[in-house]
């Protein structure tokens, strides 16, 4: 028995033209330039977990749920799901119900209509016509060449890339939060060493006024005392005013006018903890904005089927089912009964290259988006090969410093014995004691610094990372 027309080509919907969409190949580097060892830490839920801060925990959630830019991005992805269940409705038959009413009196000429057969029939007469409709009609485009399901797919897989993108944004908000929190707390540091290092001046400046008018010094040295003085304090305003700053940037990330928000002070004196890289490779799995670049290219790549689409032939399926009447008598009776059935297609027989032109912009689109992954992974590796540059030399530098901090205490103890015993003056002691706190602040600034290169690896990490291994470490764990 042949099969209904409208069956087999219901049956023949969803062929894939165009080339096949494969996962891009990337070459990663086998290991990372800069030195990075296997640094033991535990796995947590939340990246910033791992710095055991408590008040830095509850801020963050504040701007995971205040932060509106996160609010946006959420709805960004209900927006993508949405205009993709719009998208999948075109795989289906659209069925309307019409109903209608129609009375209409007009003036017509009559044409063709032989004179004697209708004795009294004007060529000009009037007539009066109403109908009552009640028809429920369906249209559906069959999908033979697997149009509307490749906008479905380019629409679907869009929504991953909105959530890929979501989670760019949280990783990005998050650590934006860490960097000011702790730079912030880095400046507490400095401004505490900065009042200690203006009393010190203050106080030197008052003894070289006495030795100034007692005729020990000349006025040359009293210039240059207050001068030191009031560098020294112009430095600490700037560094009140930067501090300021990083706080008005913490109260718009967690979602507070800048006025409404204060931090105590909170000097920064512990190291960060160390952040094991893993391998190049896994970077690719771990940032969120590489996969949102994947995820684009594999929607912009099912547009490019959707435009092959149109060099061939439409066809269209339509029916309705209901009753028309013109006497409201006879409505809705089966003597009313409306049926209709219908095949469309519709070819393009020349327009001018659009088709081909549709083909050549979808694929350059996609070849944008595939310029685009090559370019956020070479980013990536870039990223996380300057964090790690930038940890591994200013641990140099932080040992360093170790020293000579530790080589100015034992300078300062020392002069302060000797002016104990009477050997030296005490402006040397105060001398001492001024390069003891301006190697600290050095010292304590790289320590800062050691700060925002582990936020800026975690960053570049994509904000995860696994703990090797190691069967007597009892934070990894071993699967």
């Amino acid at each position: 028995m042949k099969k209904p027309l409208f069956l087999l080509l219901l049956l023949a919907s969803g062929c894939h033209l165009g080339p096949r969409y494969e996962s891009p190949v990337t070459e990663s580097p086998t290991d990372w330039k800069a030195a990075s060892e296997s640094a033991q830490v535990p796995l947590v839920d939340n990246w910033w977990e791992v710095f055991q801060d408590q008040e830095l925990t509850q801020w963050q959630k504040q701007v995971i749920e205040k932060n509106p830019n996160l609010y946006v991005a959420l709805e960004k992805v209900a927006e993508a799901r949405a205009i993709a269940g719009v998208a999948k409705s075109t795989l289906y038959p659209q069925v309307y119900a019409n109903p209608s009413f129609n009375n209409v009196n007009e003036l017509i000429e009559l044409y063709g209509v032989p004179q004697g057969l209708f004795p009294g029939l004007k060529t000009i007469t009037r007539v009066h016509e109403q109908t009552y409709q009640l028809p429920v009609s369906m249209v559906y485009e069959v999908d033979l060449w697997g149009k509307y399901r490749g906008t479905y797919n380019a629409a679907a897989i869009y929504v991953q890339a909105q959530d890929e993108a979501m989670k760019a944004v949280l990783l990005t908000l998050t650590t934006e939060f860490a960097s000011n929190y702790y730079n912030a707390r880095s400046l507490d540091t400095q401004i505490e060493l900065l009042k200690s290092i203006l009393e010190l001046r203050r106080e030197y400046l008052e003894l070289t006024s006495a030795r100034y008018e007692a005729g020990i010094v000349s006025y040359l040295d009293y210039l240059e005392a207050e001068k030191k003085l009031s560098d020294t304090d112009a430095e600490y305003q700037d560094t009140v005013r930067q501090r300021t700053l990083f706080e008005n940037a913490m109260a718009a990330l967690l979602g507070l006018p800048a006025s409404e928000f204060k931090m105590d002070p909170l000097p920064l004196l512990s190291e960060p903890p160390e952040i094991p890289a893993g391998l190049p490779s896994d970077i690719l799995l771990r940032r969120p904005d590489v996969a949102q670049s994947e995820r684009t290219m594999a929607s912009l790549h099912e547009f490019i089927g959707v435009a092959y689409s149109t060099y061939f032939p439409a066809f269209s399926l339509t029916s309705a089912l209901g009753f028309s009447s013109p006497e409201l008598s006879n409505f809705m009776t089966w003597m009313s009964r409306l049926w209709q059935l219908g095949v469309n297609m519709a070819q393009v027989i020349y327009n001018a290259g659009r088709s081909s032109s549709y083909v050549d912009a979808a694929v350059a689109r996609f070849n944008e988006a595939k310029g685009s992954y090559e370019n956020t992974v070479l980013s990536a590796f870039q990223e996380v090969e300057d964090a790690l540059t930038n940890i591994e030399q200013q641990g140099k530098q932080y040992d360093s410093l170790k020293v000579s901090y530790s080589a100015a205490s034992e300078t300062y103890t020392l002069t302060d014995l000797r002016y104990t015993k009477g050997v030296s003056n005490y402006l040397d002691t105060i001398d001492a004691k001024r390069a003891e706190l301006d190697t600290k602040r050095t010292f304590m600034n790289v320590l800062g610094q050691r700060y925002q290169s582990s936020l800026q690896l975690i960053k570049a990490l994509g904000g995860g990372w696994e703990s090797a291994c190691v069967e007597d470490n009892p934070a990894s764990q071993c699967q």
